[in-house]
């Protein structure tokens, strides 16, 4: 394994123990901004941590294992194309590694603000034995107490795995959006105008804290979007929507005729290298395809090919189309990689 990739791993250990302090933090900072290379070998090194920790763990097993599994993680890596999503292995060695993983992890305390840096993600379990996975450059607050269970979503995104607990209602405060859920499983993205909810497991309720929208529930498989001015709630029955736009969590992006704008705002929320398009007549081209969040260059070229356009690549953007318009050789739409 790559000098490079040892300190990504080694980061991501770090960080699965709680929140960096000031130091921790400005170091890793500056590594990973001091190259490309520690960011794609940072996002790898995460999706290696998610398959891990959703592989077994054997109880007898010891964290005295973690160099073990680091060394596993690290050649089984290397033995993937950086393209695809990492496969777990089975048997003992998944599951000496998960516990590797899963052993190092700390519980938030009851009160803890949790953040996260662009492209960087973390899966924390709380006090109470939920667990939230955080999306990139995003912030939670949390407050456990006797009575509630509150998470004040600040900025970004996240996803939550809650424990059952009927005595404590589970509360996320997109500050004009409120979520309740007690034993279930929703994502949550906070926006300027409101907040999308998105259920993968049980059942939640949403509603507008001035009240003007009345409750809500959404069930697995369903989605809302609640504007603060919304006067009431649509809710749209798309497992495989909520799905798409919950990728993110096995480090990917899918796209299903979203269009070109939609598609590179996606890939500008993870990479310190931003798409730009140059010509605005591209922005409504609808795209389908499946891409790693650090493969913005990939994503570029496929576009290049299929909706026959220039690009141009630099160290710090990416530009796509040229600004004297498009020839209209190609129609309304392109496929990209699957």
């Amino acid at each position: 394994m790559s000098t490079i990739d040892n300190e990504a791993l080694q980061w991501v250990i770090c960080q699965t123990r709680g929140a960096l302090d000031d130091a921790e933090r400005a170091a890793f900072d500056a590594w990973y901004a001091a190259d490309i290379r520690h960011q794609g070998a940072y996002l790898r090194a995460r999706a290696i941590n998610r398959a891990l920790d959703q592989a077994q763990i054997q109880k007898t097993l010891r964290p005295r294992l973690e160099r073990l599994a680091l060394e596993w993680a690290g050649a089984s890596w290397n033995q993937a194309n950086s393209r695809r999503t990492f496969m777990k292995a089975g048997g003992a060695a998944a599951g000496i590694a998960a516990l590797a993983v899963a052993a190092v992890l700390r519980a938030a305390p009851d009160r803890a603000v949790l953040t996260t840096a662009k492209g960087e993600f973390r899966k924390v379990p709380l006090a109470d034995k939920s667990v939230a996975t955080i999306n990139s450059g995003s912030r939670i607050e949390l407050r456990l107490t006797q009575q509630k269970r509150q998470v004040s979503l600040t900025r970004g995104e996240a996803w939550f795995e809650v424990a059952k607990d009927k005595s404590k209602p589970f509360i996320v405060d997109t500050g004009e959006v409120l979520v309740r859920a007690v034993g279930t499983a929703f994502g949550v993205r906070r926006y300027a105008n409101g907040a999308e909810v998105l259920v993968t497991e049980g059942t939640v309720e949403v509603w507008s804290k001035d009240g003007s929208a009345q409750k809500r529930l959404l069930t697995a498989g369903e989605h809302a979007f609640v504007d603060v001015h919304a006067t009431e709630i649509s809710v749209a029955r798309q497992p495989r929507e909520v799905e798409r736009k919950l990728a993110w969590r096995e480090g990917k992006l899918i796209f299903n005729n979203q269009t070109l704008s939609e598609a590179v705002a996606d890939f500008n929320r993870y990479s310190p290298r931003k798409i730009i398009i140059v010509d605005p007549q591209l922005w409504n081209r609808k795209l389908v395809g499946q891409y790693q969040i650090d493969a913005p260059e990939l994503f570029a070229k496929d576009v290049s090919t299929f909706l026959d356009v220039p690009i141009v690549i630099t160290a710090d953007k990416i530009m796509i189309g040229d600004a004297h318009g498009v020839d209209g050789k190609k129609g309304n739409g392109g496929s990209a990689r699957g």
